[in-house]
């Protein structure tokens, strides 16, 4: 159960860190581009700090998100290796 849980929930992290990168990002009304791609023709003062923010906000989600898939894996291949050793 807990393996559920924990993989459901790193599956929503990734995907708001995802979305977060994606989506793109206004500053005083001029569109931004997302963190991906920057729209061009942007000078950079007017969006660096909002696009940086946003960067550092998607790689944390998505940082989350993989350390609790990893653990899930993890947990997942304890549980099954722990029941085929026991006798």
């Amino acid at each position: 159960m807990l393996s559920k849980l924990l993989g459901a929930v790193g599956a929503v992290l990734l995907i708001v860190g995802v979305v977060l990168a994606v989506r793109p990002v206004h500053a005083g009304g001029d569109a931004c581009g997302s963190v991906f791609q920057p729209d061009e023709g942007i000078t950079p003062m007017q969006c660096d700090a909002r696009l940086n923010s946003r960067g550092t906000l998607a790689a944390g989600f998505g940082a989350g998100g993989l350390a609790l898939g990893i653990t899930t894996f993890t947990l997942t291949a304890l549980r099954d290796r722990r029941t085929r050793v026991t006798p």
